[in-house]
């Protein structure tokens, strides 16, 4: 009689034990590239955030008159207010709020200057604080009434924002920490706006995502160009 082919029981066993393993390990090296890709984006994902909330900052530097040290147009959302409604304060230091006068603009984008020889211009005021309950980073801005033809409009907190105050502006959220320096033309560093010709803005930015902490942190140096 012939012999018939096939497996042992011993031979099945010994297959599906050494196929298990091999399944495992490519599943397991799967694993742990996906999450090593996984955090790799996350931890890109957070620079990017703060890079991206430290070049709004950098804009509005930029176009910046000057840095104020106090809120010079009245603010019915001041910290003070409303028994005070010139209360922001612009300390430099960590987490201090940035207070910058930006030219007033028409709707076609132009300069409202104050005279006809251009030797002055109204100024809105744009404000970036931060909200330490929150940790979020926001841009209020300040209209100037004064300014005719000005189309700008006074931003309120998200709470109370209204279709005549929309809300401010919502930089960037997990706000770990932020420091502003103010510096001169020579890059020493001033306590105090005047004399202010440029401003380091630094952002970092933490977030846990899968139970994973994640930080960043972006620095830029902006010179203001309306001087």
């Amino acid at each position: 009689m012939n012999r018939q082919g096939g497996f042992t029981l011993f031979e099945l066993l010994l297959a599906i034990s050494i196929s298990s393993i091999l399944i495992l390990a490519v599943g397991d090296f799967a694993s742990s590239s996906i999450l090593g890709s996984n955090q790799d984006y996350n931890k890109t994902l957070v620079l990017t955030n703060a890079k991206e909330a430290v070049g709004i900052v950098a804009r509005q530097i930029q176009a910046a008159k000057s840095v104020e040290a106090v809120n010079s147009l009245p603010d019915a959302n001041a910290p003070g207010a409303p028994g005070n409604l010139f209360s922001w304060s612009g300390t430099p230091g960590n987490g201090a709020t940035l207070i910058l006068a930006v030219p007033s603009r028409n709707g076609s984008g132009d300069i409202i200057y104050v005279d006809g020889l251009h030797a002055s211009l109204y100024t809105d005021e744009i404000i970036f604080y931060l909200n330490p309950s929150t940790r979020r980073l926001y841009r209020r801005r300040i209209a100037n009434s004064s300014a005719p033809g000005n189309t700008a409009l006074t931003t309120c907190p998200p709470s109370t924002a209204s279709l005549g105050c929309p809300a401010d502006a919502d930089v960037v959220d997990d706000v770990a920490n932020l420091v502003t320096m103010y510096l001169d033309r020579d890059n020493n560093t001033v306590s105090l706006p005047s004399g202010t010709e440029a401003i380091n803005y630094t952002v970092t930015e933490t977030r846990t995502i899968n139970g994973h902490a994640y930080s960043g942190t972006y620095s830029s140096i902006a010179t203001m160009r309306n001087k």
